[in-house]
């Protein structure tokens, strides 16, 4: 249970993945998308409350009395987010953990790290602000201090944020067909259609697509969610 920002400067770091898969499944609560332009992938899910960046105080007043909260920061929204963060001094403490996703482009390692010496300069302590090595590659397992090596060499220099090596979420084709689903990893999981006799007994084409898709989506989300469980477990101590 802890209220969870999941936020970076950067633009396609898998925010909003992260939010729908990793943290919002395992935590729990309520949800909120602080975003205009770029539309996430749980885009039409009626639980998320959506807000913009200057909506900062209303979602500072939640934050006071709730206690699990997701929010999704947008990267069209993170400057009038951390602004008025910042003129509602002290309210980083109602926030347990501020997540950033990072991923293995050199621009974005530098837009992360951006964000690290933001949300420190605004007052918050390194034990809250948490990197996830996202979208890399399985075959990189072992290679990540080096496909990250802009982020290592500033936390050896400046401890401004929790470096856990093995918060290390691997690219999986699941999570670009759970946006035609319209489904996270869980909710596939859950799903306990036999699409194997629905394949079987299937006379439509459409049917037929659609089960196909479901049995190989239920395949892929099986090793996608034990990859979750490890980096949750490993981010803050507890499993689900």
């Amino acid at each position: 249970m802890s209220k969870t920002v999941i936020v970076n400067f950067t633009g396609n770091s898998g925010k909003t993945t992260l939010s729908d898969n990793l943290i919002w499944p395992r935590n729990g609560g309520l949800r909120f998308a602080v975003e205009t332009i770029n539309a996430g992938a749980a885009d039409t899910a009626a639980e998320i409350e959506r807000l913009k960046g200057k909506q900062f105080g209303e979602l500072s007043e939640v934050l006071l009395t709730e206690e699990n909260v997701v929010v999704d920061v947008g990267a069209s929204n993170v400057e009038d987010f951390f602004k008025f963060m910042g003129q509602y001094d002290g309210s980083h403490e109602d926030i347990d953990y501020f997540v950033i996703p990072a991923v293995p482009e050199k621009k974005q390692q530098v837009d992360t790290i951006n964000t690290i010496k933001t949300l420190s300069a605004l007052g918050v302590p390194a034990k809250k602000i948490l990197v996830v090595f996202n979208k890399v590659q399985i075959e990189d397992a072992d290679d990540v201090p080096q496909t990250f090596s802009a982020l290592f060499g500033f936390h050896e220099v400046e401890k401004k944020f929790t470096l856990k090596r093995d918060a290390v979420v691997f690219s999986n084709e699941v999570f670009e067909r759970l946006r035609g689903l319209k489904m996270n990893v869980g909710e596939v999981l859950a799903d306990t259609t036999d699409y194997r006799e629905s394949l079987r007994a299937a006379t439509d084409e459409a049917d037929k697509e659609h089960a196909k898709r479901m049995i190989s989506a239920q395949r892929l989300a099986k090793s996608a969610w034990r990859n979750l469980d490890q980096v949750y477990a490993t981010l803050f101590g507890k499993g689900k």
